[in-house]
C-alpha cells in the first residue's frame, strides 16, 4: 500500500486530497498545527471518519518536521497545501506569512531531501507569483474585464513578479521546490494554482470569494465586495485538484522540476458580478452586496493558460463553473 502524507490536512484542499486518496486505497496521514480558527475541527473529524491518520506538527518548527520524516518510512507522496492565505493578513503580519509560506516550505524540501529523496513532492503555489500584471492590455465589457490578447491565460513562462509579503512568500516557495529538483535531482513539482473553491471549504471575506458570496447570498445577508465587480478569475473545483495531484503523481517523469499552472482556465472565468447572477438564478434571493472601494494591487483580469498541464500530465478540469456552484450551494446548504 503506497503512503501519502497531506500537509496541512485538516483544511479545505489538504481534507479534501486526504479523503480522495485514502479512498483510493492509499494510506494517508494528514498532518497540520490545528491552528486555524475556522474549519479544523470539522475537517479533522471528517477526515478521521473516513480512516486517515492524523498527526500534530508545525512546519515552522524544523524539529516537528525532521521528527516526524525521519520517523515515518517509505513515504511515496507529499502533497503540500499548508499555507498562510490572506493577502490582507501578510500585510498586516509579514513574518507570520514568511514563517509558514516560505521557512515551512523549505523545512519540508529538508526532510524531503535528507529522509525520502525518492518521494513525490508537490508544492501548492499560486497565480499571486505573476504579481500585478500591469502592462497587461485588457478591455472592459457590460459585467467583465478579460484580456485583449491573451486567449488562455498567463502561461507559465510569464515574468515572476513577487508582488505584496504573500507573494514574496509564496514564490520564495514555489522557486525553492522547482530547485530542489534542479539541484538534487528530487521529484518536486510546483502546482500554481487560481480561485479555488467546494465542498468542505469555510471561508470568510478575506479568502474563497466564490463560497464566501455563495455561503452569503445562500443565507440571503448583506455582505462587502471590493470594487465595480468586473474582476475577473478562473475556478477549479476542488475535486479538479484532486484530480490534478494524482495526475501529476502519475506523470511525474514528465513533471518533475515543473511549475504547472494548475486552475479553471478561460473556460471557467468569472466576474463577481457573473458569480451573483448565477447564485441569484440558482436560490432565488437578490444578492445584497454593499460595493466598497476596489482592494489596493486587486487585478482586473487573472486566470492561467492550463494547456502545458493538459501536455505533460494530460490533466483538465471536468467541472464546469456552473455545476461546481451548484454543488457548493448544496453543500452550503447542509453544513453552513
Amino acid at each position: 500500500m503506497k503512503k501519502y502524507v497531506i500537509i496541512g490536512g485538516t483544511g479545505f484542499v489538504g481534507s479534501n486530497l486526504a479523503c480522495h486518496f485514502k479512498s483510493k486505497g492509499m494510506d494517508v496521514i494528514a498532518i497540520d498545527n490545528l491552528t486555524k480558527a475556522v474549519g479544523t475541527q470539522e475537517n479533522k473529524k471528517r477526515i478521521e471518519s473516513a480512516g486517515v491518520k492524523f498527526a500534530h506538527v508545525d512546519i515552522r518548527n524544523w524539529h516537528d518536521v525532521e521528527y516526524f520524516f525521519r520517523n515515518e518510512k517509505e513515504i511515496d507522496a507529499i502533497l503540500h497545501v499548508a499555507a498562510q492565505v490572506a493577502f490582507k493578513k501578510s500585510v498586516e503580519n509579514p513574518r507570520l506569512d514568511f514563517e509558514i509560506n516560505a521557512l515551512g516550505t523549505f523545512n519540508l524540501l529538508e526532510a524531503l531531501r535528507i529522509y525520502h529523496p525518492q518521494a513525490v513532492f508537490i508544492n501548492t503555489s499560486t497565480n499571486q507569483v505573476y504579481g500585478e500584471q500591469k502592462l497587461i492590455p485588457v478591455i472592459e465589457y457590460e459585467k467583465r474585464f478579460d484580456y485583449a490578447d491573451l486567449k488562455y491565460g498567463l502561461p507559465e513562462s510569464f515574468p515572476l513578479d513577487f508582488l505584496s509579503p504573500y507573494g514574496c512568500s509564496k514564490g520564495a516557495a514555489d522557486q525553492y521546490t522547482l530547485d530542489y529538483a534542479r539541484v538534487y535531482n528530487l521529484k518536486t513539482v510546483s502546482a500554481r494554482l487560481g480561485g479555488i473553491y467546494g465542498d468542505w471549504q469555510y471561508s470568510y471575506e478575506d479568502h474563497g470569494w466564490v463560497a464566501y458570496m455563495t455561503q452569503m447570498v445562500a443565507s440571503n445577508k448583506s455582505f462587502n465586495r471590493f470594487g465595480h465587480g468586473k474582476q475577473v478569475r478562473d475556478v477549479l473545483y476542488v475535486s479538479d485538484i484532486c484530480s490534478a495531484f494524482e495526475h501529476i503523481i502519475t506523470h511525474i517523469e514528465n513533471a518533475r522540476g515543473e511549475a504547472i499552472n494548475i486552475s479553471g482556465g478561460y473556460s471557467n472565468t468569472l466576474s463577481v458580478l457573473e458569480l451573483l447572477d448565477i447564485l441569484e438564478k440558482i436560490t432565488g434571493n437578490k444578492e445584497k452586496s454593499i460595493e466598497n472601494p476596489m482592494r489596493k494591487a486587486d487585478k482586473l483580469v487573472a486566470y492561467l493558460d492550463i494547456r502545458k498541464a493538459k501536455k505533460l500530465i494530460d490533466w483538465e478540469p471536468l467541472v464546469p463553473k456552473e455545476e461546481g456552484i451548484e454543488r457548493l450551494l448544496k453543500w452550503t446548504k447542509q453544513y453552513i
